[in-house]
């Protein structure tokens, strides 16, 4: 049987729209109105597209600014102070001299807020400068305490912990790449470095550990397998884990279908079939289909 709306589904669809308008309206998910929804919404035709977009809605993992600056401060007031006491030589009494310190560093300061970007590759992206510009305004960081990648190695004996500020890590690639461009092992030998993603995939973060034994890694939340759109059910890994019903290669033959009838990939060779997006991003490891534009296709997000 083709990609098919279970008997017992035919709802599904209006509830999950129903739901999502209201957390349009709710501030919840910002970024978006609900004239951006109605237009993605246009993309998928039949009864089957509609299903396939409730589910995709469904699955999204979203992060607000609101909810970026949250894990920007769990990082400063829960994670990093052990890491800037025992390596950096800060202790804080408080967490009102942790961010008297963000606020008012200076060059001589023993840490520095680096920007994990994409500047050394063909196809640069624009999380990373995006990521950093939030870490400063939210925390309010002092200019002298933030860094350029290409900078690092100008930097003082004085500096003893380097932070990399991103958003996702999904296969661990794009960082391995980043930390052998700027060869992050050689400052690894006098200086502690910590890896902050928000998000990460746990595969990805598993490659990190084994190919990087000398990068301290502060995932603020971790994504798995269950995270991934096409995944397949724990007793029937054929069957689409996501409604127990159609299959998971049928689920991917309907995809393909709607995206080569829009002028879109379905995959991308980052893409991890995650559904996430941030409110100034989509992350390459995630499904097309949430940011990608073409003539016949509106996108949900910008990428």
């Amino acid at each position: 049987m083709a990609f098919h709306v279970p008997t017992d589904q035919s709802g599904f669809f209006q509830d999950v729209d129903l739901r999502f308008r209201l957390l349009l309206r709710k501030g919840i998910i910002t970024g978006i109105d609900p004239i951006r929804l109605n237009n993605w919404l246009a993309n998928f035709v039949s009864l089957e597209d509609k299903y396939l977009a409730a589910h995709l809605l469904n699955g999204l993992t979203y992060r607000s600014d609101a909810m970026v600056k949250s894990s920007f401060q769990h990082l400063m007031e829960c994670e990093l102070p052990r890491v800037l006491r025992e390596h950096g030589g800060w202790s804080f009494a408080d967490l009102e001299t942790i961010y008297e310190a963000l606020n008012n560093g200076t060059a001589k300061s023993p840490i520095r807020i680096v920007a994990v970007d994409g500047a050394f590759e063909k196809t640069p992206g624009k999380s990373g400068a995006v990521m950093i510009r939030q870490f400063k305004r939210h925390l309010n960081v002092a200019k002298p305490l933030l860094c350029r990648p290409e900078r690092l190695k100008e930097l003082l004996e004085d500096v003893k912990v380097l932070i990399f500020i991103d958003d996702l890590v999904g296969s661990g690639q794009q960082f391995k790449s980043f930390a052998s461009h700027y060869e992050l092992e050689e400052h690894s030998k006098k200086r502690c470095l910590v890896y902050c993603p928000l998000l990460a995939f746990g595969q990805g973060l598993s490659n990190l550990k084994k190919a990087l034994p000398w990068l301290q890694i502060l995932a603020v939340e971790t994504l798995d397998s269950s995270h991934q759109f096409f995944r397949g059910s724990a007793t029937a890994p054929h069957i689409w884990g996501v409604d127990q019903a159609n299959t998971v290669q049928n689920v991917r033959d309907h995809v393909a279908k709607l995206c080569a009838r829009n002028g879109i990939p379905a995959s991308t060779p980052h893409c991890l079939d995650l559904l996430v997006a941030f409110e100034h991003a989509v992350p390459n490891n995630s499904l097309p289909m949430l940011s990608i534009r073409s003539a016949q296709w509106e996108p949900l997000f910008d990428r």
